[in-house]
């Protein structure tokens, strides 16, 4: 019997968190980041605005400035988005006790012993969180870690992604190779090296 993994991953998360903190916020470019006035400090993470001005998470916070006049730094809150992740993590325990996060913003659920078909358990939990805490997950659904870490880079923010037995040649092999998990630059170059590219 397949395994059902789901993992779930919160959309720009730190910015995420502040926005739903203050919401005049939400409609503007925001990155969280160091002080931007002592002129130290990286981007973090940024919102969806952000991002579409270019701007990248561990790029320096005046060259992101460079690229949006407009944009507006917040300082890090910790103590917030540990916070948050509890109440993501407590929502995600109601349907598993087998959730294992990966790092504050990330999980993985098996839900293979659960009687509930896993596509409808991702969207009911992509919704609760949207409704209950005010910030945004992507989940990938799948038969192993991997594709399920896969699937919820896939398609953001705010998405579902399927990856199964049925349809994930055709959707993850022409895939760059750099997309899989602990791909990082040097794998990549050493795969290229070896005329591999996509996974």
């Amino acid at each position: 019997m397949p395994r059902h993994i789901l993992h779930v991953d919160c959309n720009k998360f730190y910015a995420s968190v502040e926005c739903c903190l203050d919401p005049t916020l939400r409609d503007k470019p925001v990155v969280v980041g160091g002080n931007e006035d002592a002129r130290h400090g990286i981007v973090l993470t940024k919102n969806e605005i952000a991002a579409r001005y270019g701007i990248s998470t561990g790029e320096t916070l005046w060259s992101a400035r460079r690229k949006c006049p407009d944009l507006i730094t917040v300082p890090p809150h910790f103590p917030m988005y540990s916070k948050f992740s509890n109440m993501v993590r407590s929502i995600l325990r109601e349907y598993t006790p087998l959730v294992e996060p990966f790092g504050l913003d990330e999980a993985w659920m098996d839900v293979t012993d659960c009687p509930r078909d896993p596509v409808v358990i991702a969207e009911e939990i992509r919704r609760r969180i949207k409704e209950e805490l005010g910030i945004t997950v992507s989940i990938g659904v799948s038969f192993n870690k991997t594709f399920a870490k896969l699937g919820s880079d896939y398609k953001k923010p705010d998405a579902v992604t399927v990856f199964d037995c049925n349809n994930y040649r055709e959707l993850v092999w022409p895939l760059a190779a750099g997309e899989l998990i602990y791909v990082g630059k040097s794998s990549r170059q050493k795969l290229e090296e070896r005329f591999i590219y996509t996974i």
